[in-house]
């Protein structure tokens, strides 16, 4: 008898279907703040594949630029885990410039101490991460009808 045949598992991989960000009715620009190139990458894909027009950001610093440029955003996103400043002192820098869009925190370790450091920056919801497309669907529906957008 020769030695047991091992069945690999199947591989399945995510397909992200990108659209224009005019297939929607009510296009959306998103800022995105993540300094994790490959996370980034990710959620910009899945942003703009459920029709939210986004603009990337590495950090604290190219947000900051992004923002200083006078660009609104509809919504923007901030990494917890963010190099040199953390995504609630960033999103309190924001919001001590006048910056309006409705802030999402997002969070790897979601516990309630980092859930309470984005609440006390005023950010609008939370989501974890990795996130998925139904997941950022719901919460931008529900800041949507909170904020009537």
């Amino acid at each position: 008898m020769g030695a047991p045949t091992m069945i690999k598992p199947k591989e399945t991989k995510m397909r992200i279907i990108k659209r224009e960000s005019n297939d929607t009715p009510y296009p959306i620009i998103a800022l995105l703040v993540d300094g994790v190139t490959a996370n980034r990458r990710l959620e910009h894909h899945m942003l703009e594949s459920i029709g939210i027009r986004t603009e990337p950001a590495n950090g604290t610093a190219e947000a900051i630029e992004i923002l200083s440029t006078g660009v609104n955003f509809d919504f923007i996103f901030v990494d917890f885990d963010l190099p040199i400043t953390s995504g609630p002192e960033l999103m309190s820098q924001m919001r001590a410039m006048g910056v309006r869009g409705k802030m999402v925190g997002m969070l790897e370790n979601f516990n309630n101490h980092n859930l309470q450091m984005f609440h006390q920056a005023r950010a609008d919801a939370c989501i974890t991460k990795p996130f998925t497309q139904d997941r950022l669907q719901e919460v931008i529906g529900i800041l949507r009808r909170m904020f009537g957008m």
